[in-house]
C-alpha cells in the first residue's frame, strides 16, 4: 500500500507534502510509515491519500474488540514487536530492516 500525504502539517513535520510513503502495516486503524527521518511512525490514515491500495499478500490481519484494524507482515505481527524495536533490540531491529528493505527492493 502506498500513500501520499495531503498536505504540510507543522505537527508532523517529519512528513513531506505529496511525497509517497509505503505503508509498513496498520495499528489500530493507523498506518505506521516509515517517515523523512527513518522512524516507522503510527500516523492517522486522514493525512494521506491512497495512491495504490495493494497491500501485501503476507499481511497477517486481526480485529480488536471495537473494530479496529491489525495488519503487519508477518515478521512484525508480534505483540510488543515495535516496543522492543524503539528499545533498540538487536533481533527486533535487524528483524524490522530485513522486511523493509525486501519491500523497498520490490518496489524498485
Amino acid at each position: 500500500m502506498i500513500v501520499k500525504l495531503k498536505s504540510a502539517n507543522p505537527r508532523y513535520s517529519d512528513l513531506s507534502e505529496g511525497q509517497h510513503y509505503f505503508v509498513l502495516g496498520i495499528e489500530a486503524n493507523d498506518y505506521r510509515i516509515l517517515n523523512d527521518v527513518g522512524k516507522p511512525y503510527l500516523y492517522a490514515p486522514e493525512l494521506f491519500d491512497v495512491v495504490d491500495p495493494t497491500e501485501p499478500g503476507d499481511w497477517v490481519t486481526e480485529f480488536g474488540e471495537d473494530g479496529e484494524r491489525y495488519s503487519y507482515p508477518t515478521l512484525l505481527n508480534e505483540a510488543g514487536f515495535f516496543e522492543d524495536f524503539f528499545d533498540q533490540k538487536f533481533e527486533q531491529t535487524s528483524v524490522f530492516w530485513h522486511v523493509v528493505n525486501q519491500r523497498l527492493a520490490h518496489a524498485a
